[in-house]
């Protein structure tokens, strides 16, 4: 499951990854959120550091700096 979070608001990033991370069915083991790094690392950082969520084991970061996985329980 992808979720783009490109073009909002911190706020708005959080409430939408929450509800996304929340909705997802039990068989969505990992979401790969997409939220830029060129034009700030306001999204990077609050997906990275600030989101909290009690169904994400694991936050895995890759090459790209754009993206980072959730891993759900």
């Amino acid at each position: 499951m992808k979720v783009d979070l490109h073009r909002m608001r911190v706020w708005e990033a959080a409430m939408y990854l929450n509800e996304a991370v929340n909705n997802a069915p039990e068989n969505i083991k990992e979401i790969i959120v997409i939220h830029g790094y060129h034009n700030g690392t306001s999204l990077l950082d609050m997906v990275r550091k600030d989101f909290i969520n009690k169904r994400v084991g694991k936050k895995l970061l890759g090459i790209n700096q754009g993206i980072t996985s959730l891993i759900l329980n």
